[in-house]
């Protein structure tokens, strides 16, 4: 016999093809192949003891505060369980008082990651985006845009206004002057049949020009609701991001006092805004340097795979921003390396849709991230 100390990310269903188990036990070991941590604000003191020794039964774990078992009002807690474990604790807790109802509908939900990786490529049609490098002229940006899908783009981003910081709209004539000449050639020469196009707009006149002359998605940064409608006369998909405050003020926006809680809570009212006016495909954007702070920007990426509860793409755009300067002081120019290691980690924690200005390199990265999860230990 001999012993090798492997990947524990190794690919679950690779390992099962080459030591050949039943199927009934391969299904049944994949559901313990992988930890799930919850942590639970506030769980009561009944609650936490409830959920204990509902944890333990099944061998999973529940980590609180050491006053909880003396009768404490509430703490914090941790609950650490497998698939499988989950699936008989939300039984359990689904017959229980004191919020456990609420907890078992929270871990049945599907938490499911994307497996493969989709870039969006950035075309700036303006002269003010942060990014130098990104902007374009009409007379450039086909080329650009041929590039971009030769690299592996399978979306590309049309932006005709800055989103920066500080930035102010030109209104809907300059935003339509800059943009007209280019959508108008993406539709003469079909480049909408090789790649998914998506307006960075909010604007419904320049957004509806588009989708008439196929575009695909609304990337509205508003949160401008109105353009559903827009995206289900055109089943067009719909890009909901979270945003604080406006283009003038977001920079200076308060501290959340729960971040993925406000973010979570305006998901959940604007889905069900969208659901009512039929619009179907939606993809979900927390808004990475929109009102955050560099640590908030991190914690959301980190922690992306809370929204995967809601089972729409999530989309991440963290391309060069500043966050990656506030912790590097690398300029934008030399945030390349930055932005792969934040979308790769978004990727591995939920992202499918990676918006970046660089996409042969974020090609090349999702590439070489695909064959490493497909070697198998032998």
């Amino acid at each position: 016999m001999k012993i090798y100390k492997i990947n524990a990310n190794s690919n679950f269903n690779e390992l099962c093809a080459t030591i050949k188990p039943q199927n009934f036990g391969a299904n049944l070991m994949q559901k313990k192949s992988t930890l799930n941590y919850f942590l639970l604000r506030d769980i009561s003191s009944p609650a936490a003891n409830i959920l204990k020794q509902d944890a333990l039964s099944v061998g999973a774990e529940l980590i609180t505060n050491e006053n909880v078992i003396l009768g404490c009002k509430s703490s914090d807690a941790l609950l650490m369980a497998t698939q499988k474990q989950l699936e008989i604790l939300a039984k359990k807790e689904a017959l229980q008082d004191f919020g456990l109802k609420n907890l078992a509908k929270f871990i049945s939900q599907n938490f499911k990651k994307p497996v493969r990786a989709q870039i969006m490529g950035v075309i700036n049609l303006n002269n003010d985006s942060f990014n130098p490098a990104s902007r374009v002229n009409a007379s450039e940006a086909i080329a650009r845009i041929e590039r971009q899908i030769s690299e592996g783009a399978e979306y590309i981003d049309i932006g005709g206004v800055s989103s920066r910081p500080g930035s102010e709209y030109i209104g809907r004539d300059g935003e339509f002057a800059r943009i007209k000449e280019t959508i108008d050639e993406i539709y003469r020469q079909n480049l909408h049949e090789k790649a998914i196009f998506s307006l960075d707009s909010f604007d419904e006149y320049c957004v509806e020009y588009a989708l008439g002359r196929g575009f695909g998605v609304i990337n509205d940064i508003n949160a401008n609701l109105n353009l559903g409608a827009l995206a289900k006369k055109y089943d067009a998909i719909y890009t909901l991001m979270h945003k604080k405050g406006d283009t003038q003020t977001m920079q200076n926006e308060p501290k959340y006092a729960d971040l993925i809680g406000e973010i979570d809570e305006f998901f959940v009212q604007n889905l069900a805004i969208l659901e009512q006016m039929g619009v179907k495909k939606v993809f979900l954007d927390v808004g990475i340097g929109f009102g955050k702070s560099a640590a908030d920007n991190l914690f959301l990426i980190k922690h992306l795979e809370h929204f995967l509860r809601f089972e729409r793409p999530l989309f991440v755009g963290a391309s060069r921003k500043s966050l990656i300067g506030a912790y590097t002081g690398a300029s934008v120019e030399n945030r390349l390396s930055g932005t792969l290691f934040l979308h790769l980690k978004a990727f591995e924690n939920g992202a499918q849709i990676i918006r970046a200005h660089d996409v042969k390199e974020h090609k090349q990265m999702f590439l070489m991230q695909e064959a490493l999860d497909s070697i198998n230990i032998w």
